[in-house]
């Protein structure tokens, strides 16, 4: 069992570590040069990823340093070493399946783009760090695309049958990577989901996969990752090593490589509700939790409650990275009391939001951070909330709202903006029509008269491009269809 009182469990160890973390600590600029010296190389990299105790810190600085979340009625609860998260799995998504693939098509040009995806992801990024969000869990067999799935014929995975990883989908997870990297976040890195384990072979190319997939991790040079060895071990995986009586030898596996003199935190999670046994507990470097399912937040201080008086637990970290019931149960919300978002803030434990297209919302593509294709905007009430809150509890700047107005004869718009944060500047406002900028503006007002109108389906969204503190930072509004309706029929 490793120190808690010294940084250096996976990273590396001893005294020499200990000192080099108290300097940065003291000098972040140094952060570069010092890791790069530890590992040998000279990657480039910005952000660095420990543990201390129960705490996260990035760049040897504990995450919302020195941060308290103050109620309305003045209460205050520390934030300082948490790591909100969202889980954002389908960042790399790809249906290798030809049987299959035409159900994720994009709405306004009818195809699928994997590298769309990836794109759209990259660039919605800062947008979620304005709000606070300093991680996000990603996962390299993605998650079900409908939510909740018991068959999964498609194939979305980044490992081939032997465990081998598949080079397109290892391309685009290196490019999330590479801006996470830029902007301050952490990736929660997730290699499993089940219905896609059983595209691997046997035991023997799920053991090749944790090795090739950890392997790359560090030969990258990567700082800013954290392992997931899999999502919810005790849901339907076919190989038993990755089922919860087993899985800590994957975690033991994972954290046991090194490259250069580094390695990687690790853990693995269960479905929603459930505690990890003292095998993971005992293991994980950070422990894993799900809220799904937990309608009470009570319950979900219990779960915390229950990990910390485990006999095998010593302070290390607890993250909620799944949890649904804000916005699925009428009872929760986003108020500062009762959900399970605050419930984890005031026991001192992180939370993840995930969002995903309800059965009868199939249709509304600004749902949903999980299903297939994704809108990576903040482009839904229920996804505003949660990224308000957040903003609320670690003291973030947040993003504008902007708003988009239809009314009037066809093809005319007008778009304000509202809630620009102190010191930002705007740098061009557009319009999209079918995924294709049509007009651009740097002045106000922004009203448009498109005289080209599509005499067919159409999509149409206002896009604001703005800096804040040195960073461009890209918002969009919803995306609305058929805004106007010129060819007879009622727009939708």
């Amino acid at each position: 069992m490793k120190n808690p009182l010294i940084m250096t469990s996976r990273p590396g160890s001893g005294f020499f570590k200990f000192l080099m973390y108290a300097i940065i600590a003291a000098c972040p600029c140094l952060l570069h040069q010092t890791f790069a010296a530890d590992n040998g190389q000279d990657d480039g990299r910005h952000t660095a990823v420990t543990i201390s105790g129960e705490q996260f810190h990035i760049n040897g600085v504990p995450t919302y340093r020195e941060a308290t979340w103050t109620t309305s009625y003045a209460r205050e609860y520390p934030v300082e070493g948490l790591l909100f998260n969202a889980r954002l799995v389908q960042g790399i998504f790809d249906d290798l399946n030809p049987l299959t693939m035409g159900q994720w098509i994009y709405p306004d040009l009818r195809e699928w783009d994997a590298d769309r995806n990836t794109d759209e992801f990259i660039t919605a990024m800062a947008s979620w760090r304005e709000h606070g969000l300093l991680a996000f869990t990603l996962n390299l067999q993605g998650g079900c695309p409908y939510g909740y799935c018991n068959d999964q014929p498609w194939d979305n995975s980044a490992f081939s049958p032997d465990g081998s990883l598949r080079t397109d989908f290892m391309n685009r997870l290196e490019r999330i990577l590479d801006r996470a990297d830029e902007l301050g976040m952490v990736v929660i890195l997730g290699y499993f989901y089940f219905g896609q384990d059983e595209n691997l072979v046997d035991e023997a190319a799920v053991v090749r996969a944790v090795e090739n997939a950890t392997h790359w991790v560090l030969e990258k040079g990567y700082t800013n990752v954290i392992i997931e060895i899999n999502n919810e071990c005790n849901v339907r995986y076919d190989h038993e090593i990755l089922q919860c009586h087993r899985v800590h030898e994957l975690i033991e596996l994972a954290g046991s490589i090194s490259v250069n003199g580094r390695s990687l935190y690790a853990s693995t999670s269960l479905g929603g509700g459930s505690v990890p046994p003292a095998s993971i507990i005992e293991t994980s470097d950070y422990i894993l939790l799900h809220g799904n399912g937990v309608r009470d937040p009570g319950r979900m201080v219990r779960m915390i409650e229950q990990v910390r008086q485990m006999d095998v637990y010593s302070p290390k970290p607890i993250v909620n990275n799944e949890d649904d019931q804000p916005w699925r149960v009428d009872d929760q919300g986003w108020e500062e009391d009762g959900n399970n978002f605050t419930a984890c803030v005031k026991n001192y434990a992180s939370w993840g939001y995930f969002d995903f297209r309800l059965r009868d919302e199939h249709d509304d593509y600004n749902l949903g951070f999980q299903s297939i294709p994704v809108n990576w905007q903040i482009s839904s009430e229920r996804k505003r909330d949660f990224f308000d809150l957040l903003a609320s509890i670690t003291g973030s700047p947040g993003t504008p709202v902007v708003n988009i107005d239809f009314s009037g004869e066809t093809g005319r718009v007008a778009i304000d903006i509202d809630r620009m944060p102190e010191g930002a500047s705007l740098v061009e406002l557009m319009l999209v029509v079918n995924n294709q900028i049509e007009v651009t503006s740097v002045k106000s007002p922004f009203i448009f008269q498109l005289m080209d109108i599509p005499s067919g389906e159409h999509w149409v969204k206002a896009r604001v491009i703005y800096r804040r503190d040195g960073r461009d930072i890209m918002i969009e509004t919803p995306y609305h269809q058929n805004p106007w309706w010129p060819y007879g029929g009622p727009a939708r």
